[in-house]
C-alpha cells in the first residue's frame, strides 16, 4: 500500500469525506504514525509499501485518535499502544529480504 493510498484509508477512518486543506492534517498524522513506526524499530522496508495490516491498523489508530478531539482518543491511543506491542514482537526489525531466507 502506498503513503497516498494509506492517507485515503486515513480520511475515511476520520470520516473526513470532503477534500479541503485538512486533508494535509491527515497526510501529517499518517507521517508522524510512520515516523513512530520507524522510532519503535520497524524495518524501512516494511514502511515503504505496508502489506501488513497489523501496520495500516497502526496508522489508522494513530490518525483516528489525533484527528480533530475524538471524545474516546484515550482508548484509541491505549489501543495503539497495544498495537505497538504486537508490532514489536513480530519481526518487523528486520528487512523483508531476510523473511525470506
Amino acid at each position: 500500500m502506498t503513503k497516498e493510498e494509506l492517507i485515503s484509508k486515513a480520511k475515511l477512518r476520520v470520516r473526513k469525506m470532503s477534500t479541503d486543506k485538512l486533508d494535509e492534517d491527515v497526510g501529517q498524522l499518517v507521517e508522524v504514525a510512520l515516523a513512530d513506526l520507524a522510532r519503535v524499530g520497524v524495518h524501512k522496508d516494511h514502511l515503504d509499501n505496508i502489506e501488513n495490516p497489523l501496520l495500516v491498523e497502526a496508522v489508522l489508530l494513530y490518525a483516528n485518535a489525533n484527528f480533530g478531539s475524538p471524545e474516546n482518543r484515550a482508548a484509541l491511543m491505549a489501543s495503539y499502544d497495544m498495537m505497538l506491542t504486537k508490532i514489536k514482537g513480530g519481526g518487523f526489525h528486520r528487512s523483508k529480504s531476510s523473511e525470506t531466507n
